[in-house]
């Protein structure tokens, strides 16, 4: 393994612990002006921050074409994920709301892999990992159900 895997492991590390504080952040905002405000106020201060950085520290042009149409559902998802999360939070929890985030994105994405969809790399499903998935479904039960 290179530096940069480990630079790149790190990076997704990295955003796993944003998205759990985010998760918690905009949960608690939900309480006091609801999810799609939340949503909203959000996305809202991401964009004009995003805006900023490549606009004056990038000094770049913000493009939004030429790309596929359907890869602008992702933010549609993005829109969908901030209300859900800050939502089930309230009402389940960081960790559940975390654990079952993770779950959702590691089946969706062994399709995406297994199928080649959306131009991802095509990735077959190797039969070995079905313990591994039989173990995170154990601890999402274990999570859910063990007090």
């Amino acid at each position: 393994m290179s530096s940069g895997d480990d630079m790149t492991y790190f990076l997704v590390f990295l955003s796993g612990v944003l998205l759990a504080a985010m998760q918690s952040f905009n949960g608690k905002l939900s309480t006091s002006i609801g999810i799609y405000g939340t949503s909203f106020l959000v996305h809202l201060i991401g964009g004009i921050l995003l805006a900023f950085y490549i606009t004056v520290i990038k000094k770049e042009k913000i493009r939004l074409y030429p790309m596929p149409l359907y890869a602008y559902a992702g933010g549609i998802f993005g829109l969908i994920l901030v209300s859900f999360t800050s939502l089930t939070i309230a009402h389940i929890g960081n960790v559940l709301t975390t654990v079952l985030t993770i779950t959702g994105q590691i089946f969706l994405s062994i399709l995406l892999d297994h199928f080649g969809l959306f131009g991802v790399q095509q990735n077959s499903f190797n039969v070995r990992r079905i313990p591994a998935l039989c173990l995170i479904l154990l601890g999402v039960l274990l999570i859910s159900f063990g007090g």
